[in-house]
This record gives C-alpha cells, sequence and structure tokens, in this order.
C-alpha cells in the first residue's frame, strides 16, 4: 500500500467510532510508513503523519490508548530532530513542548519505561532548544527520567538507546559527551540482536542504534569502527538518506584530512 493510501485510510479511521484492534491495525501502518519517511527524509509525509495521530488522539477510543499518545510522542520527536540538524530550532522547540505533553500522558496511561525513557530524551533535546537557565532544570529532569526508565527496564534496547543519544548529545559539563554514550549505544546494538518486540509495544531503533553508535565512535576518533557501524545500518535500511548524503561522506572527508587516521 502506498504512502498516501495509507495516510488516506489512517485518518479515515481516526475520525470514525472504530474498536480498538482496526485503531491498532492502522496506527501499525502508520509506524511502517514513519520509518520509511525517516529513511528517505520524507519530512513532509512525517508532518501528514503527525495531523493523522493528533485526531486519532482526540477520537474517543484514541484518548484511552496509552500507545496513540506515544505514536504521536514518537514521530514529533522524529520530525523535531530533523529539524535540529538542520539549525530550525525555533521550528523544533513546539513540536518538542507538543512531544513532551503528549509522551506525559502516554505514561499516565501505562506505557511504561518505553515512554518514560522517549520523554527523557525529549527533554533533553527541550534543554538543549532552550536558554541556560531553562537547560539548568530541564537537564536534570531529562536524566532523571532516563535513570528511571533504565531501572525500570535494563534491557529495552529503545531505553538503552535514547539514553545513550541523550548522554552522547549532552554537553560534558552537564555529564554527557562520547565516552558517556558510546557504552550505552553499544548495549543498545548487543540488546537489538534479542529485540522480539511486537505491536502495541514500540519496534523502531533497530537502524538507529548503529547510527548512533557510529556517530559516538567518530566522534572518538575510531573511524574504521564508525563507518562499520554505518554499513550495518544500510544493511537494514538500504539507502536510509542521512547516512548516505552525510554521514558516511563526512567520514569519508575526515578520513581524507592530512594525519587522519
Amino acid at each position: 500500500m502506498s504512502i498516501a493510501r495509507t495516510l488516506a485510510l489512517a485518518l479515515l479511521f481516526a475520525a470514525s467510532p472504530i474498536t480498538l484492534p482496526a485503531q491498532r491495525t492502522t496506527l501499525d501502518s502508520l509506524r511502517a510508513v514513519t520509518e520509511i519517511a525517516v529513511g528517505r527524509a520524507r519530512w513532509e509525509v512525517l508532518d501528514e503523519v503527525i495531523a493523522t495521530l493528533r485526531t486519532t488522539a482526540a477520537s474517543p477510543a484514541g484518548a484511552r490508548d496509552p500507545w496513540v499518545h506515544y505514536d504521536l510522542g514518537y514521530v514529533l520527536h522524529r520530525r523535531a530532530s530533523a529539524l535540529l540538524l538542520s539549525d530550525q530550532v525555533p521550528k523544533a522547540k513546539p513540536l518538542l513542548e507538543e512531544s513532551e505533553r503528549v509522551l506525559a500522558k502516554a505514561q499516565e496511561l501505562g506505557a511504561g519505561p518505553a515512554a518514560t525513557a522517549l520523554r527523557g530524551a525529549v527533554t533533553g533535546q527541550l534543554a538543549g532548544a532552550s536558554g541556560m537557565f531553562a537547560a539548568m532544570r530541564l537537564g536534570p529532569r531529562a536524566f532523571k527520567l532516563l535513570d528511571e526508565a533504565v531501572a525500570a527496564a535494563p534491557k529495552d534496547p529503545r531505553v538503552a538507546l535514547v539514553n545513550g543519544m541523550s548522554r552522547l548529545n549532552a554537553p560534558r559539563a552537564f555529564g554527557g559527551g562520547p565516552n558517556k554514550g558510546e557504552p550505552e549505544l553499544r548495549r543498545a546494538v548487543a540488546l537489538f540482536t534479542e529485540d522480539r518486540s511486537t505491536s502495541p509495544q514500540p519496534t523502531w531503533g533497530r537502524v538507529d542504534a548503529h547510527i548512533w553508535l557510529a556517530i559516538a565512535l567518530e566522534k572518538l576518533g575510531l573511524r574504521d569502527e564508525a563507518r562499520a557501524e554505518l554499513q550495518k545500518a544500510l544493511a537494514i535500511v538500504p539507502g536510509h538518506l542521512w547516512v548516505t548524503k552525510e554521514l558516511l561522506p563526512a567520514l569519508d572527508a575526515q578520513s581524507r584530512k592530512p594525519g587522519a587516521r
């Protein structure tokens, strides 16, 4: 089914008094659309998914479903992350604020450590997108949420992944950096080899674990290992645009510099 067809059906179901099983089937389709859109950098598609999930979350069935709110928070996080990478902080910040709110709702409805961890990651992104005073308040809150999630679900690969990403991207002054993020990202990669998660639990993240481990390894000067992780990511999602158009070319450019190893 095409992306456009899936979105059209999802929006129709979201506006209708359907059963929770039918809603779950539709949301699973939206999850697939989201991952394809991320791999192809089709950000306008994520905007449509967000609009559909907002409608679903406002429906009688969706309002009670923790995974509707989780999915909305996740896609908002993905869209905001793309904006942050292109230095569009003013556009990213309201999406992060909305993501934090709906993930808090997902927690309240029972989405567990998965929602707690993702909320922690989003709070960390908000800290980076805010002024210094807000960052001093939001940074510790982000780490507190991540610590709670890791304690509650130490073997969950997505919890390890967002924890590692957050530690990697946090300023060193706040306890972040590649030395903090790399071990947790390596742990996430290992945990994904045993992951058998199925709907309604989240199933995303396997390719992201390799990508973010590669980023951490590059920051540590381990370029050959970083390249190997990016190749593993491409084996999962062939043609992933961030990998092929940005990360690998940047790694190659670093390797060509005088004195590079």
